[in-house]
């Protein structure tokens, strides 16, 4: 495990190659983690006779498309069984996020696993080998070193060097069989993952360059991709999550995340179409906030640059017309645009979003907002 990240295998078919590469890091036993239908539609399954005859393979993907503690208790029950020497993730974020789960987690007893979620930072070491490859353009999991779990409603991230593979295998032939909505949503939190690397208040010019790189290719493809995928967009977007993946690793998500998780855990709205619903909004107050509105740590020339960037990528006119220009791109990928398309229909409801907010998120939005202006921003999408 690389601290810099995964050793990435990338191309058409790529998939083929995993087997043998996860071989060749000593694994006898794998533990396949995946999602319940992309593994077949997306011909991912495949690969599954390439492994060797000698090594001991099972299948698992009995958890939900929001991974909580107890699908992560019954994913701990099958690495007790087998005891791999290595886990494969395969699948969008979910299926990837759980495999990152279940490597750092081995061992923690039922009893504890809620508070050891809930504690923060993961162990640095894990006993098996990991390696993962997405079957979506969206989510940047085989990039990043935390993954998502929900005790309840509210979600935990749980973080650390070990959440990062071993190696990822990036093929961008396994993103075109998702549906129409599943390809503009998680193509729209990778679009929200590169804006938000860009002003974070974690952010370095490693991650902004990351960022600007990812988001051009994101753009320039993502219409597209929903309407109708093919290898050369699918290349795009497959290789834009994956920089954007690498932007957020460092930089970390900010205030349109911060406001998403409830909207997944309460109204069932899949992740990316959650993070866009407020992103318009955000990119909005970004652009009318003053010196006195940001971070003491955020410096205002930076703050400008940034917002220049995001201007320029989505092909505004300026900051002031950013919002305008993301929220119509949400649109033309059929993503409904307004908090009462999901079911929030009421200001309490409203009100009841912001008072969830993901506090350690918001910390990195490099605007401050209270409660209730977070609320504001939110009615501005109802």
């Amino acid at each position: 495990m690389s601290p810099r990240g995964p050793v990435v295998h990338y191309g058409r078919g790529a998939i083929a190659s995993l087997p043998g590469l996860v071989e060749g890091l000593g694994a006898a036993r794998v533990l396949v983690v995946h999602g319940a239908r992309s593994f077949e539609a997306s011909g991912a399954s495949r690969m599954l006779e390439s492994f060797a005859p000698r090594t001991e393979v099972r299948r698992w993907h009995d958890f939900s498309p929001n991974p909580a503690v107890d699908d992560v208790a019954r994913g701990l029950d099958a690495v007790r069984e087998l005891r791999p020497d290595a886990v494969v993730g395969v699948g969008g974020g979910s299926a990837m996020d759980m495999a990152k789960l279940l490597c750092v987690l081995d061992g923690v007893p039922r009893a504890d696993l809620e508070d050891r979620i809930r504690s923060g930072p993961a162990t640095g070491t894990r006993r098996m080998k990991l390696a993962l490859a997405p079957t979506t353009s969206g989510s940047g999991s085989e990039a990043t070193h935390f993954a998502v779990v929900y005790v309840g409603d509210a979600k935990h991230s749980v973080a650390g060097p070990a959440l990062l593979p071993d190696l990822a295998v990036i093929d961008p032939a396994l993103t075109e069989s998702g549906s129409p909505h599943q390809r503009a949503a998680s193509g729209a939190d990778a679009v929200a993952q590169g804006i938000e690397s860009l002003w974070a208040v974690d952010g370095d010019d490693e991650s902004r360059s990351l960022a600007r790189r990812g988001l051009r290719l994101l753009l320039a493809g993502i219409e597209e991709f929903v309407a109708a995928p093919h290898a050369g967009v699918a290349r795009s977007m497959a290789v834009g999550s994956h920089l954007v993946g690498r932007a957020i690793n460092r930089s970390k998500t900010t205030g349109a995340h911060a406001l998403s998780y409830r909207l997944t855990s309460r109204y069932g709205v899949s992740h990316g179409h959650a993070v866009a619903l407020s992103l318009g909004s955000f990119l909005d107050a970004h652009a009318r906030a003053d010196a006195s509105d940001l971070r003491t740590s955020v410096r205002p020339s930076e703050y400008r640059r940034a917002l220049d960037d995001i201007a320029g990528v989505l092909g505004a006119s300026g900051p002031a017309d950013s919002g305008a220009r993301f929220v119509a791109l949400a649109h033309r990928i059929g993503l409904p645009m307004r908090l009462s398309d999901v079911g929030v229909r009421t200001e309490p409801e409203v009100r009841g979003l912001a008072a969830a907010v993901n506090a350690e998120r918001l910390r990195n939005n490099p605007v401050r907002f209270s409660q209730d202006e977070l609320a504001d921003l939110l009615m501005r999408c109802s």
